[in-house]
């Protein structure tokens, strides 16, 4: 006759008559115990235990006590992340998850702990909206990851409404959006450094991001087509001797895929015009014939020479206060949309996976859209205006 053997059970401590503990195998068979001050808790700890063990939801307690700034480490580091990647989640960790939560154990986190912390990033921290949301998105990952790997039993983000509202977000960045004009656009790009004139064309021009626009090699421009490549971009996600830091290197743009085409830019001949006449003045660089290394062509161009030695400049000879090196990549899908060129090619042609980035990011950057909104109602509200909504209907 078999001998049934209890999962869990109480029993006065050995160390303290006072005390009781609670005992329990775990799902390896393994004895686990803790003691508590009283009887009554001891059972209730039991009773938990059991009904864990019954569901297949059993938790090891002390994979719980984690700081969350530990969990944080395990989650980044157990995921395949590129250098850069992992500079931005540590960067991450350390201002904005270890300042507010501290030593507190991952196990501990309520809803009303991470309300708090969205909260401290807009009004303490002074985040933006898009921000806001991008870290909640991590933070909730890592829960999830957590609780994949039984460290907790729940995720406390899912039960948070409206986090990083991205309609807020889309609000707040309207509001706060560069609008760079035809004239400022001309301007900054006279402004800038004749040996990296023809790379601000490439951004304002074919709406290249920066790490795209300084990666360029002559293999990429059709002249003949008016076709430009866009498959390469420099990053600073190399590996160096130590290990410690990253280091720059040209590499597909999409999942580092060799295999990968790109994506396919028309050449507007204002563009081309200057990509002819800077390598006519300053020639390529390396086997790989780029067109902008470092100012001493000895290697690619770093981002941290870019913007002092580049873009500031570029600003100052320009008479523009602010903006980013992004914005002229924001100007041009901004202008493209205004000319009314199809989305959908848009979209393809900033390398974005859908128009959505399009309708909430773009629309609104040009100078003008509250004016022909208003033109463009104000004609159709007008007696004898074409309507085609009637001329549907009549055919």
């Amino acid at each position: 006759m078999a001998i049934s053997v209890a999962r869990a059970w109480i029993a006065r401590s050995t160390d303290d008559p006072k005390k009781w503990t609670t005992y329990w195998y775990d799902p390896d068979g393994k004895q686990r115990q803790k003691t508590f001050s009283t009887k009554t808790r001891a059972d209730d700890h039991r009773k938990r235990k059991e009904r864990e063990l019954d569901a297949g939801t059993y938790l090891d307690d002390k994979l719980g006590k984690q700081p969350v700034t530990a969990v944080w480490e395990q989650w980044t580091h157990q995921r395949k992340l590129e250098n850069s990647t992992k500079k931005q989640y540590r960067s991450i960790q350390n201002t904005t998850i270890e300042p507010f939560f501290k030593s507190r154990s991952i196990v501990s986190l309520k809803v009303a702990d991470i309300e708090q912390w969205l909260l401290w990033m807009e009004k303490d921290k002074k985040l933006a909206a898009r921000t806001r949301r991008q870290r909640f998105s991590f933070f909730s990952g890592m829960m999830d990851w957590a609780v994949v790997n039984e460290i907790i039993g729940r995720n406390p983000c899912k039960k948070i409404r409206h986090a990083g509202s991205r309609a807020k977000e889309i609000r707040e960045h309207k509001s706060k959006a560069r609008r760079l004009t035809t004239r400022e656009v001309l301007a900054i790009l006279n402004g800038c450094p004749p040996r990296y004139r023809a790379m601000l064309w490439l951004m304002a021009g074919c709406g290249l991001r920066l790490g795209e626009a300084m990666a360029v090699a002559r293999d990429q421009i059709d002249f003949k087509t008016e076709m430009l490549r866009v498959d390469f971009q420099i990053t600073e996600d190399g590996e160096t001797e130590s290990g410690k830091n990253s280091a720059l290197q040209r590499r597909h743009v999409k999942a580092r895929d060799e295999e990968e085409p790109g994506r396919l830019v028309p050449l507007p001949p204002n563009v081309a015009f200057e990509l002819r006449r800077h390598i006519k003045n300053h020639g390529m660089w390396g086997p790989e014939r780029l067109l902008f290394p470092n100012v001493t062509r000895t290697g690619y161009l770093y981002a941290s020479y870019f913007y002092p030695k580049i873009w500031v400049p570029a600003l100052s000879n320009a008479g523009v206060p602010y903006a980013t090196a992004h914005d002229l990549r924001d100007y041009y899908g901004s202008r493209l949309l205004y000319m009314l060129v199809p989305e959908n090619d848009v979209a393809d042609w900033m390398g974005h996976g859908s128009t959505e980035v399009l309708r909430q990011h773009y629309h609104y950057i040009f100078e003008g859209a509250e004016e022909r909104g208003r033109v463009a109602i104000a004609t159709m509200l007008t007696p004898g205006a074409d309507d085609p909504t009637e001329r549907a209907q009549v055919a």
